[in-house]
């Protein structure tokens, strides 16, 4: 990775962290919550440019260019179905996120601070990914999911299924959202396998080749 790419994988860690820790406390409605909307469109931009290695960051831009659009018009009800329209360019830009990050990692060369910054991001962009996708089945179809958390009133569908896909990612599982329907119990199904594979397989690969120049190293003494 170049070290402008790489710097972003920090920067953007930092501001999703922010905005996951920080969103579902701010009341809905509020002065505050237009802030975490914009933060929100902070994040996302830089995603899109951390996405860089030529190609792909030109789409992902592409991409979020009207789904932001048709998120603030759904947030002031401007325009009728903007929010699902949303929700779906919002899926596809993380998808075209999540490709861009693992190619990114998978060409890394050594363990750095930036490839953990990644790796760390990656995982965070997962769980943004099928929140994204939760929240546009509950929105397509009403019953899909239920619990105490879509009961309450007032509360912003976008962070109760941003924290049910991360509960879900790490395979703890609360019981207070639940899956109504097979095509939703399906996603919440593979979100779980994902989340446990990608947690074994990138400390694998992070030990795999963190090793590696130490090998490399005894070989060449060895070779002497």
């Amino acid at each position: 990775m170049s070290k402008r790419l790489s710097s972003g994988f920090s920067r953007l860690l930092v501001i999703l962290l922010i905005y996951i820790i920080v969103s579902p406390f701010i009341p809905a409605n509020s002065i505050a919550s237009t802030v975490m909307h914009v933060w929100l469109s902070v994040v996302l931009f830089f995603a899109a440019r951390t996405a860089g290695d030529g190609t792909r960051k030109p789409f992902a831009l592409v991409v979020l260019g009207p789904a932001l659009i048709l998120y603030w018009l759904g947030i002031y009800d401007v325009i009728q179905y903007s929010r699902e329209s949303a929700l779906i360019l919002f899926v596809g830009f993380y998808a075209l996120i999540l490709y861009s990050f693992v190619k990114q990692l998978w060409n890394a060369k050594k363990v750095t601070g930036q490839v953990i910054a990644g790796s760390l991001c990656t995982y965070l962009i997962i769980g943004l990914l099928w929140g994204a996708a939760y929240n546009l089945i509950y929105a397509l179809d009403g019953g899909a999911y239920s619990g105490a958390l879509l009961e309450k009133d007032g509360l912003p569908q976008i962070h109760i299924f941003n924290y049910f896909s991360l509960v879900t990612l790490t395979s703890l599982g609360y019981g207070d959202i639940t899956p109504q329907s097979l095509g939703a119990a399906s996603l919440c199904q593979m979100e779980a396998i994902i989340g446990q594979f990608y947690t074994a397989v990138l400390v694998a690969w992070l030990v795999g080749m963190y090793g590696k120049p130490l090998r490399q190293k005894v070989e060449a003494e060895n070779q002497k």
